[in-house]
């Protein structure tokens, strides 16, 4: 239960932190808008100063100066209420504490693809589950003490033979009975001749027997049979959802990948042209050969192809993240060790 609750926790943690990130680099991404936002402005003005350009065009760049700070702020504002949620999950009193509310997360890892990563096929994964998953481990051994419990009341409802066996010795000396006269007088003694009698075994009792006893309509016993042999059926259908719910989270997080990456790789293919697109755009109204109206739209959707770049990169880790939660391997994957907890160390 305890491997469960770690593997939820640093499951939710993952995911937290991932958007954390993809939220620090969208920030970016925001920041070079209003970077080439205020840029373009410059040069609209320096041309309009110069009459080569109408005024319109210098309040169309301003204009995407103001629209450029304002997707900025609000990309803050969502990066903030993340590092709230984050320091929340993190620590016990969460933003209670003042120390914890001034505090700043500066993420120390990017959101970084890998060139290629190989997924292996899903029955090997959905293996993996079986063997590795601490809820699919708990309700086979849930499983296996109801059949020891059923072994137990099935014993009960049946006839019981017992074997008795009884082996005694026995100690016959006494005083003397004056009112039996002739009697034996290797009967005669104290408690000494008793012990004597006892340790030398010179009055032995051997007794064996079979002993049967049938129960006839003993209602408590069937009574346990029936509730044991429910118990088993319920435990044995949990473990089938189980199971089922374990298939359909490793799939699910397969094709997660599998979509993520894609959507990745197609996003940072229009970002690329969308860059070179936005450089041919610039050369052009650098000789007056454009307006600053194109240069606006060329700008605007490189602006959102890095977003979406920013988003595929978040969905392709925490499907990984699931990938690795759904397999039971998560603990294992972040180097997290439940060594020193087993043996109640610090």
């Amino acid at each position: 239960m305890f491997r469960l609750q770690l593997s939820t926790t640093v499951y939710g943690v993952i995911r937290l932190y991932t958007d954390l990130v993809a939220l620090t680099e969208d920030v970016k991404v925001k920041q070079e808008s209003v970077a080439l936002a205020e840029k373009l402005f410059s040069n609209t003005k320096a041309q309009v100063d110069e009459g080569t350009l109408a005024q319109i065009e210098m309040t169309r760049a301003n204009a995407l100066v103001f629209s450029s700070r304002q997707d900025l702020i609000n990309a803050r504002g969502l990066l903030e209420e993340q590092e709230a949620i984050v320091k929340n999950f993190l620590t016990k009193r969460g933003n209670e504490d003042p120390e914890v509310q001034s505090a700043t997360i500066i993420p120390t890892d990017l959101l970084s693809m890998p060139d290629k990563e190989v997924i292996r096929p899903i029955q090997d994964l959905i293996a993996d589950a079986m063997t590795n998953r601490p809820d699919l481990q708990q309700a086979s051994l849930q499983i296996d003490n109801f059949e020891i419990g059923l072994k137990g009341a099935r014993n009960a409802v049946l006839p019981q033979v017992d074997l008795v066996g009884v082996a005694q010795n026995n100690g016959l000396s006494g005083a003397l009975n004056p009112l039996a006269p002739g009697s034996d007088p290797t009967f005669v003694g104290g408690y000494g001749s008793v012990l004597d009698q006892l340790f030398t075994r010179k009055y032995p009792t051997y007794s064996i027997g079979v002993q049967v006893t049938v129960p006839v309509h003993n209602r408590i016993a069937e009574a346990d049979l029936a509730r044991d042999e429910l118990q088993l059926k319920q435990s044995q259908i949990r473990q089938r959802q189980l199971l089922n719910q374990a298939r359909l989270e490793v799939e699910d997080a397969v094709i997660a990948m599998r979509r993520a990456r894609a959507s990745y790789e197609t996003a940072a293919r229009a970002r690329v042209l969308q860059e070179q697109s936005l450089e041919a755009e610039q050369a052009k109204f650098e000789v007056g050969a454009s307006t600053s109206f194109f240069v606006i739209q060329y700008e605007s959707l490189l602006a959102q192809s890095k977003s979406t770049e920013v988003a595929a990169k978040s969905a392709y880790m925490k499907a990984r993240a699931a990938l690795q939660f759904a397999t039971g391997a998560i603990l294992d994957a972040n180097q997290i060790s439940l060594d020193n907890a087993y043996k109640r160390r610090s």
